[in-house]
């Protein structure tokens, strides 16, 4: 996890006395042995989790108070345990993301559905995810 730098005199932890900085949330992955790498790359903190140790990686990852957003292979979250994932459903945070990554090249996505029950929960109804003619639009 990345820590938070101190509190700059100017802001509202420090004037207020408060004894630690705030802390902000932020973002994980899940994701199986050996998928990790371009993640990392890229400067994301990844939990790579081996078959057998689900339970054990989600309660960890799921109690963290500071994770807003755990991104999970669609493969490993089929073996999360379904009480720890409705706990944080309850909870509201972290938001669990679901992604699919691809196993051939130019395989399309796969996560699709997840995100759209997602965006359906989050809005109260239902929305049409895919290639629609591009972004933007000209309206």
């Amino acid at each position: 996890m990345i820590a938070p730098g101190p509190a700059s005199p100017a802001s509202p932890a420090a004037t207020a006395g408060s004894p630690r900085p705030p802390r902000s949330l932020h973002l994980g992955l899940a994701v199986r042995p050996g998928d990790a790498g371009g993640f990392r790359l890229a400067g994301a903190e990844v939990r790579e989790v081996a078959p057998g140790e689900e339970a054990a990686a989600f309660r960890e990852l799921l109690g963290d108070p500071h994770l807003g957003v755990l991104a999970v292979e669609e493969e490993l979250l089929a073996a999360a345990p379904p009480r720890l994932l409705a706990r944080a459903r309850e909870r509201g945070l972290p938001v669990v993301l679901p992604f699919a990554l691809p196993r051939r090249w130019g395989e399309p996505g796969r996560g699709q559905s997840w995100v759209a029950e997602l965006i359906r929960r989050a809005v109260g109804y239902g929305v049409r995810i895919g290639s629609g003619g591009g972004a933007g639009g000209g309206r």
